[in-house]
């Protein structure tokens, strides 16, 4: 499990943005959440590589302490 470091969540918090889907549809949906955390991982500093959970589990820790925008569908 690697550590989330503030650049990082700042990239899932922008890309959690432009996805537009809420955390519990985009973590319901496998395919999505997967193609997601593919395109994270993109994003992130190379070596470093985080699993559909890991990202998962970052969302809802970010939405839990009120750090996630609000995406209504």
């Amino acid at each position: 499990m690697e550590k989330w470091e503030s650049a990082e969540i700042e990239t899932l918090n922008r890309l959690y943005k432009e996805n537009n889907i809420p955390s519990d549809q985009l973590v319901k949906d496998k395919d999505a959440l997967k193609r997601f955390a593919d395109a994270f991982n993109q994003k992130v500093s190379l070596g470093k590589s985080f699993n559909d959970k890991e990202v998962a589990d970052q969302l809802f820790k970010l939405r839990k302490s009120g750090k996630l925008p609000r995406i209504r569908k």
